[in-house]
């Protein structure tokens, strides 16, 4: 008996790489530093908004208007193997970067206890990779979907982590002054040499 392999499969694959990335995530929240500052709530609810309503766009049926389901183009099993390959790439940016911050993670913009500025790794190419990484990993996705609110979900949460960046890169000043500075003079925030 052979195992076929199918568009919906491929497609389920990829479903399971965020669900690793999820499982990553909280089986590391026990061991990060304490918070010593966080970002307002507001500032919070901006970004967080935003974000969420790309991963809806996406992942969820949104069924009005209804240019936002129209297709793109049809989902062949190349096109789904290249989503599950960018995905892949994406989700695995995204874990090597946090477990390269390891205790100086945190899931919302903050400063915490005795906070070290990471340029090791991932963040030697750009100095938000767990974003460049998801943003890798949605636009993978929106092929397997091929669908126009797929590809706006992606242009949407770039727009969230972007705002969540302008977040950060405040706070990574305040903390590491010159040394931030100068690590971002030399290193692009989402894309390398472009952004």
């Amino acid at each position: 008996m052979f195992y076929v392999i199918t568009i919906d499969k491929i497609i389920h694959w990829t479903q399971l790489l965020y669900l690793l990335l999820a499982t990553v995530w909280l089986g590391s929240l026990p061991f990060v530093k304490r918070t010593v500052q966080k970002e307002s709530i507001s500032s919070a609810l901006q970004h967080t908004v935003v974000v969420g309503i790309g991963f809806y766009l996406l992942f969820g049926s949104p069924s009005t208007p209804d240019w936002f389901n129209q297709s793109l183009f049809p989902v062949t099993f190349p096109i789904a193997l290249a989503g599950l390959g960018l995905a892949i790439c994406g989700i695995g940016l995204s874990i090597w970067a946090r477990l390269t911050l390891g205790e100086n993670w945190s899931s919302s913009p903050s400063i915490k206890q005795n906070h070290a500025l990471i340029v090791t790794g991932p963040y030697r190419v750009v100095r938000h990779p767990i974003y460049a990484g998801f943003l890798i990993a949605l636009l993978g996705s929106a092929l397997q979907h091929g669908l126009v609110r797929s590809f706006l979900a992606v242009l949407t949460c770039a727009v969230g982590f972007y705002l969540k960046v302008s977040v950060e890169e405040e706070f990574m000043v305040q903390r590491f002054g010159e040394a931030y500075l100068r690590y971002r003079r030399n290193v692009s925030a989402l894309v390398p040499y472009l952004f």
